[in-house]
C-alpha cells in the first residue's frame, strides 16, 4: 500500500483488556546469539532500521541499521535463515542483510520504488516489484546482482511464486491484471484480465478512471493448484487454474476487497473487503463463498492461530481493532480495542501459530497476540514507523 508514514508520537494505551510490556533492552545481544527460528524482523520505515526481537521473551535484542533515508518497505528471510532482503523504497535499491555480521552485504540498484517481492523456495531468486516506474527487477540473491529488468506493468504490487517455483505470478494495483513470469526464461508468458471493472468504467468512467483499484495480490492454495485474485473495482475474485493459467471461476466477495488470505489447513481464503467492512470467507473445495463475516474499517491483514481454527482481522478506524473469528462456526467472537490513532500494518504468526506479531506505525510498537488465550501484549520503542514484520518460516504478506 502506498502510504506516508507520520509518526505521531510514542502512546501507552491500556484499553479492552490489553497488557502494556515496556520490554526494551539496553544492550544488543552479540551477533552470534541471533536465531532466525526464534527472531521477528520488523521493518521500521522512518528509522530505516530492522529490529529483531526474540519469540521467547518478547525483547528487542538489536537493530540492523540500513542507512540513511532508505525507508523500508518490507523484507524477507531467505529459506536457509542466512539473509534478509529489504526493499529500499526512497533509495530504489534492494538490500541483502548478511544476518551473522548484522550488516548489509550488498545494496543492488533496482527501479523506481520498490516496494513487494518474493523469494524462490531455494533462495537463489527474487522478484521485487518497482511500483511507481511499473517495473519488475529480478534479483540473484548468491552474487547480489540485478539479472534483469522486466516492464510493462501498471504499479506491480504483489508477487507469489507457486510450489516447485515453475511460476512466480504478479498482480498490478494500478490494472485489473494478474501475469504469470516463468523463472526459466525470465519472460512473461501470460497476461489475464481480471474482474468485469471494464463493464463498470464505462458505466462511470469518472469514478472508475480517476483511481484504479486493482489486485493487491495474487495468494496461491497451499498446494500451489490456484491462484486467488480479487479485484478491487469490481468486487470479484478470479480463481486461476496455475497448470493452465486460465481463470475457471469468479467469485463476487465484498465491495473493494483488498486481497486473500489462506487458512493453515489449506481450506479456507478470508478477504476483507474495505468497502463494505465485511470479511468474505471462501471454501477453497467448493469455490465459493459460505459466510460474509462483520468487520472494521481500512483491514490491512489477517492472521491465523496455528491450527487455522482462529482467524485475526486488523482494523485501523477510529479505534485501532483486533476482530478475533472462530472458523468452525463463522462467527465472530470478540474485538480488543487497542487505542485511538494507532495506525496497524501487517503481522507473522510464529511457526507454532502461538503469537502473532502486528506492527503499529504511529506509536513505534509491536504488538503481540496470544492466539492461546487471545491476551494482546505490546512491545514500545522497537523503531520509528515499524511497517512490516516477518519470520523464517512464517506466511510472509505486506501491504
Amino acid at each position: 500500500m502506498k502510504k506516508t508514514s507520520i509518526v505521531i508520537g510514542r502512546r501507552a494505551w491500556i484499553a479492552g483488556g490489553i497488557t502494556l510490556a515496556a520490554v526494551l533492552t539496553s544492550a544488543p545481544c552479540s551477533a552470534e546469539e541471533i536465531d532466525p527460528r526464534n527472531t521477528v524482523f520488523v521493518t521500521n520505515r522512518d528509522s530505516s532500521d530492522i529490529a529483531m526481537i526474540d519469540t521467547r521473551t518478547d525483547k528487542v535484542t538489536g537493530r540492523i541499521p540500513l542507512g540513511e533515508y532508505v525507508n523500508a518497505h518490507m523484507a524477507m528471510v531467505t529459506p536457509d535463515g542466512k539473509r534478509l532482503l529489504v526493499a529500499g523504497t526512497e533509495r530504489n535499491q534492494a538490500l541483502i542483510v548478511d544476518l551473522a555480521s548484522r550488516k548489509v552485504s550488498h545494496r543492488i540498484p533496482v527501479g523506481t520504488e520498490p516496494e513487494h517481492f518474493d523469494i524462490s523456495e531455494d533462495g537463489n531468486l527474487a522478484f521485487m516489484g518497482n511500483i511507481e516506474d511499473g517495473t519488475v527487477s529480478v534479483l540473484d540473491l548468491v552474487k547480489g546482482t540485478e539479472v534483469k529488468r522486466i516492464d510493462g506493468f501498471a504499479e506491480p504490487h504483489g508477487f507469489a511464486f507457486i510450489p516447485g517455483q515453475s511460476k512466480v505470478y504478479v498482480s498490478s494495483i494500478g490494472a485489473h491484471e494478474v501475469a504469470t513470469i516463468l523463472p526459466e526464461t525470465l519472460q512473461v508468458a501470460r497476461r489475464l484480465s481480471v474482474g468485469s471493472s471494464h463493464v463498470l468504467a464505462s458505466l462511470d468512467p469518472d469514478h472508475y478512471l480517476s483511481e484504479i483499484k486493482g489486485i493487491v495480490n495474487p495468494t496461491p492454495t497451499l498446494d500451489g493448484k490456484f491462484v486467488y485474485a480479487a479485484d478491487g473495482d469490481s468486487g470479484e475474485m478470479a480463481v486461476i487454474d496455475t497448470s493452465t493459467d486460465e481463470i475457471v471461476k469468479t467469485i463476487r466477495v465484498g465491495a473493494e476487497p483488498w486481497r486473500a488470505y489462506p487458512s493453515p489447513d489449506g481450506t479456507k481464503m478470508l478477504v476483507p473487503n474495505n468497502g463494505d467492512e465485511t470479511v468474505s470467507v471462501i471454501d477453497i473445495g467448493k469455490k465459493s463463498v459460505v459466510a460474509t463475516l462483520e468487520a472494521g474499517p481500512k483491514m490491512t491483514g489477517i492472521n491465523f492461530d496455528g491450527k487455522g481454527t482462529k482467524a485475526y482481522a486488523f482494523s485501523t478506524g477510529e479505534y485501532a481493532t483486533v476482530l478475533i473469528y472462530d472458523l468452525r462456526t463463522l462467527r465472530e467472537t470478540g474485538r480488543k480495542r487497542l487505542g485511538a490513532n494507532i495506525s496497524l500494518e501487517t503481522a507473522s504468526t510464529t511457526p507454532d501459530g502461538k503469537k502473532i506479531y502486528l506492527a503499529a506505525s504511529t506509536n513505534n510498537s509491536v504488538y503481540v497476540i496470544h492466539t492461546d488465550t487471545d491476551e494482546i501484549t505490546r512491545i514500545p520503542n522497537v523503531g520509528e514507523s515499524p511497517w512490516a514484520t516477518t519470520m523464517l518460516a512464517s506466511y510472509q504478506y505486506c501491504h
